[in-house]
């Protein structure tokens, strides 16, 4: 398996190398003076270059052993932020089809029961999640095809850790609210828990009023979506290519 794994990375290597080039597989088929489908089947994962092979293709590619065997940094980035983007679109659609599930239920409950906490929890839940993702992604997608990057400055560490605590706070603030709101709603339809009524006082006041807010500005959490993107998060790791670099390295080169 393992094998078979680093025959399809050093395939992918030689793919985006070849793309970054502008090469058809043809035309590198020419400088290596084998067919078309040799090319494809290294590029697949399918058939192994031998060592000489991997030299004429780097060669071929204006590059080295190393970048076709462990690839490049920025092919090692471009992959990271392929994955970062599936999981936050994987994120975004799990949260959005459950809000659209979950939405004409909660408005036969209010019909049924003249009760709208159950649809006010939900506005001012999962759909702000849901809103927050999509701007995240909507923008690392579009930086993607533009070829930008996050911001990189001193303070941009700063801003970030301002902009998730304001996140949290409110997130905070408002779980009490959303539990009792919870409870209260299991109560009317189901006649069972605790269930006491939202009274009327300072704190509740406030969450009630910020859950509807938050409710009715969801759209405002795709530009805090965006902004997060923006102020890179979650952070990328610096690379400490030193050892491993020197490592790989020398590995080719014995």
């Amino acid at each position: 398996m393992a094998e078979v794994k680093e025959m399809r990375d050093i395939g992918k290597n030689i793919r985006e190398l070849r793309c970054a080039k502008g090469l058809t597989q043809e035309e590198l088929a020419e400088r290596l003076h084998v067919t078309r489908q040799t090319v494809s089947n290294y590029e697949n994962g399918r058939t192994r270059p031998d060592i000489d092979m991997l030299l004429d293709i780097a060669t071929a590619l204006d590059s080295d052993a190393n970048a076709l065997l462990y690839g490049t940094p920025q092919m090692e980035d471009r992959r990271r932020e392929y994955r970062r983007l599936a999981v936050s679109l994987a994120l975004f659609l799990v949260l959005f089809i459950c809000y659209i599930l979950l939405r004409p239920e909660t408005l036969k409950i209010q019909a049924a029961y003249f009760i709208v906490l159950p649809a006010l929890l939900l506005n001012c839940t999962l759909r702000p999640m849901y809103m927050l993702s999509l701007g995240w992604s909507a923008v690392q997608a579009l930086t993607m095809i533009l070829k930008a990057k996050p911001l990189d400055r001193p303070w941009v560490k700063y801003a970030r850790r301002v902009l998730l605590g304001l996140i949290g706070a409110i997130a905070l603030f408002l779980l009490p609210v959303c539990i009792q709101m919870a409870t209260v709603s299991i109560t009317y339809i189901y006649g069972v828990g605790p269930g006491a009524f939202l009274g009327q006082g300072g704190y509740v006041d406030a969450a009630i009023y910020m859950a509807m807010d938050v409710a009715a500005y969801y759209y405002v959490y795709a530009l805090l979506g965006a902004a997060l993107w923006v102020l890179d998060f979650p952070p990328k790791r610096k690379s400490g290519g030193g050892k491993e670099g020197e490592t790989k390295s020398g590995g080719a080169s014995a």
